[in-house]
């Protein structure tokens, strides 16, 4: 089974499992998104930060950092942006809000002012392409990741097998490896 299937499988048990009183946990969704993947990019041999974590000089949380080898964070989430190599913003159904697409931005160069180096990535499960700021998140950072593209809700998609993987993570691995 392809990574991106055990991964959305995994999230969406998961978020079945924390439904209260049928509503879904929004911040849950999120931490356990970013846990998953971190915990991906261990198995493939990367340092990777905690989740929620914070630079030097930028006043943002950064949901997942890829270090450079051997690095640590003082305190458990501190990082200098020498230890840097990648900072990653992180969504599971991509974004709602012109604000949100804003608020990115606005990090990643705050990131950017700190060190040049560093590269940004947009990273989201599931997107939907007929959203209307789907053409904005393909601009979004140095290399946009989306690992699944659907035309519709992604229960919808989910349901009528309509989610398409992208090839995205493989590109992202390679990258990884490259600058590693």
């Amino acid at each position: 089974m392809k990574f991106e299937n055990s991964l959305i499988s995994k999230i969406m048990c998961y978020r079945e499992k924390m439904k209260v009183d049928g509503k879904l946990s929004k911040k849950f969704i999120g931490a356990i998104t970013v846990e998953l993947l971190r915990k991906e990019l261990m198995k493939k041999g990367f340092n990777v930060s905690n989740r929620d974590v914070f630079i030097d000089g930028v006043s943002n949380e950064l949901d997942l950092l890829v270090l450079k080898n051997r690095e640590r964070a003082k305190e458990n989430l501190l990082y200098n942006s020498k230890q840097v190599i990648i900072v990653f913003e992180i969504k599971f159904r991509g974004i709602f809000s012109e604000e949100d697409i804003k608020n990115i931005n606005k990090v990643f160069n705050s990131v950017k002012k700190i060190d040049k180096k560093i590269k940004c990535v947009y990273l989201t499960i599931s997107e939907n392409v007929r959203h209307r700021f789907y053409s904005e998140e393909k601009k979004l950072g140095d290399s946009p990741c989306f690992l699944f593209k659907r035309n519709t809700g992604l229960e919808r998609a989910i349901k009528r097998n309509e989610l398409k993987i992208t090839g995205d993570w493989d590109k992202l691995i390679k990258l990884l490896n490259k600058i590693k």
